[in-house]
């Protein structure tokens, strides 16, 4: 007696003959490409998940660059405005033009501040940053400044 398969009545079952199967029966055939249908769709719904999360960490590390480059240009607005009151208060030129490298901004761009006197009837300068030159977009800020008249007269005494 061989050793093989047992049927359900306890008789020996033959092997099917290598290659293709031929008796597949429909059912188990529809029950494949469901399978199929649902790890494809299962698929799509992942790919779609990470490329929402993608592009949503995209967006924000964009936010963020613009803010902090926002954030930058304010702050050398106020350096800026700080330079040119020094400057005329020590009598020296008000009207100047600079460009700082990357180094020597804390961000990763270069900058461009430009000081032009106005045609005021009170002396005032117009400041202008430029931050970052480099790239596909460079924040601008303006801000008229009133200086401060200066006077030569000696600060008066205390009175009892």
């Amino acid at each position: 007696m061989t050793r093989g398969r047992m049927g359900r009545n306890g008789r020996a079952v033959s092997s099917p003959p290598p290659g293709p199967r031929t008796d597949r029966s429909p059912r188990a055939a529809d029950r494949r490409g469901g399978v199929t249908v649902l790890a494809l769709v299962a698929l799509a719904v992942a790919a779609a998940i990470a490329t929402t999360m993608l592009r949503s960490a995209l967006l924000a590390r964009r936010g963020l660059r613009a803010e902090h480059d926002l954030r930058q240009v304010e702050r050398l607005l106020v350096a800026a405005t700080d330079r040119t009151l020094a400057r005329h208060l020590d009598g020296g030129p008000v009207a100047w033009r600079e460009e700082l490298a990357p180094g020597d901004v804390a961000g990763s761009g270069s900058a461009r501040l430009t000081v032009t006197p106005t045609s005021a009837p009170v002396p005032a300068v117009t400041l202008v940053v430029e931050y970052p030159l480099e790239g596909p977009l460079t924040i601008r800020r303006s801000r008229t400044v009133v200086l401060p008249t200066r006077s030569v007269s000696s600060p008066e005494e205390p009175r009892p």
